[in-house]
């Protein structure tokens, strides 16, 4: 899955590894920081530091005493109670990883700079150590798989970097389950549009397979500050500092009316990122929080809430261009 171009931080060495892990044919994926499950809150210890069994956290991984079986290992770490993955649904989780032979540890998608992964059960895109033990799995769950070669990368194991995965190597990982969708393409329920603005883009309400129609007004100036809108008003519950959302999503720039990244456009796949923490410009920062889930929003963010006067030109977006975003907010938690 691709990252949005409002993403600020960029990817580390370890998103080389997290396609690694993750994936079979070499496909890109998306990752970002956690936030715990809705209904669901961080445990902290006496010093009020996060604990590493909670969702939302970055596990602690203890490696066995003694060589491995050869065999898939499943546990369930922490139990969720949300929808459970078939074949088809879309899965979008955190993941920890280290070598059995000698506790290396391989990184996580809770790393500085990373954002969940996003991958669809039964269509050979993981590990199938991966697809056989998340299969039936709930939504909210924190699942531990030690992963025999046979099931993780082969005979012919893999290299990233500095890291070397032989063809003899047991991997254990600790996967959180976010959320489980229908599948990439899954979108908020249809609304009735609430915005009627002449000065701001006109959106249109159909939700769905197509992208959001955004019209930026003739002959009109952008605002000079960030104008956060809702579209359609969504029934869930309201999103907070520090979850994590599950979104589609559309930009463009208004002095051109041209789109620079969409999840809508380009291969249609849900998106999730950790909100009011950084990991995406301001103006997703500001504009999010506070909307329901189930709501289209829409975001039109100047220079100072965006990419600065730097811009970002291999989108073409200007030092002093405005941003305009479409997001649909699927899930928050």
């Amino acid at each position: 899955m691709r990252r949005p171009v409002a993403t600020r931080r960029t990817q580390t060495a370890l998103a080389g590894l997290a396609a690694g892990l993750v994936l079979l044919a070499g496909c890109s994926s998306s990752s970002s920081k956690p936030a715990a499950p809705s209904g669901s809150t961080t445990s902290s210890g006496a010093s009020g530091a996060p604990v590493a069994d909670a969702i939302g956290v970055r596990p602690t991984i203890q490696v066995p005493a003694g060589q491995p079986d050869g065999k898939l290992g499943v546990k369930v770490k922490i139990p969720g109670d949300g929808a459970k993955v078939t074949d088809g649904s879309a899965v979008v989780l955190h993941f920890t990883a280290k070598l059995w032979r000698d506790g290396s540890d391989l990184g996580s998608s809770y790393d500085q700079g990373q954002h969940p992964v996003t991958e669809v059960e039964g269509q050979g895109q993981m590990l199938p150590g991966w697809e056989q033990g998340l299969k039936g799995q709930a939504a909210g769950s924190r699942v531990e798989l030690t992963v025999p070669p046979a099931l993780g990368f082969g005979a012919k194991g893999s290299t990233d970097g500095k890291i070397q995965i032989t063809g003899t190597d047991t991997i254990i990982f600790d996967l959180d389950i976010i959320g489980v969708y229908p599948s990439v393409q899954a979108d908020i329920p249809a609304g009735t549009g609430e915005l009627n603005d002449p000065t701001l883009p006109t959106v249109a309400t159909a939700v769905g397979k197509d992208d959001p129609k955004v019209t930026i007004p003739a002959g009109k100036q952008p605002p000079s500050g960030g104008v956060y809108k809702s579209v359609i008003v969504g029934k869930g519950p309201q999103v907070k500092k520090g979850q994590t959302i599950v979104v589609q999503y559309e930009g463009l720039v208004w002095r051109t009316g041209q789109i620079f990244d969409s999840s809508f456009s380009k291969s249609k796949s849900i998106f999730a990122t950790q909100i009011g923490v950084g990991s995406v410009v301001q103006g997703w920062d500001e504009g999010l929080i506070g909307q329901t889930v189930g709501s289209r929003v829409l975001l039109v963010i100047p220079p100072d809430k965006g990419y600065g006067a730097q811009g970002q030109p291999n989108a073409g977006i200007q030092g002093t261009d405005t941003m305009v975003f479409v997001v649909d907010i699927l899930d928050a938690r």
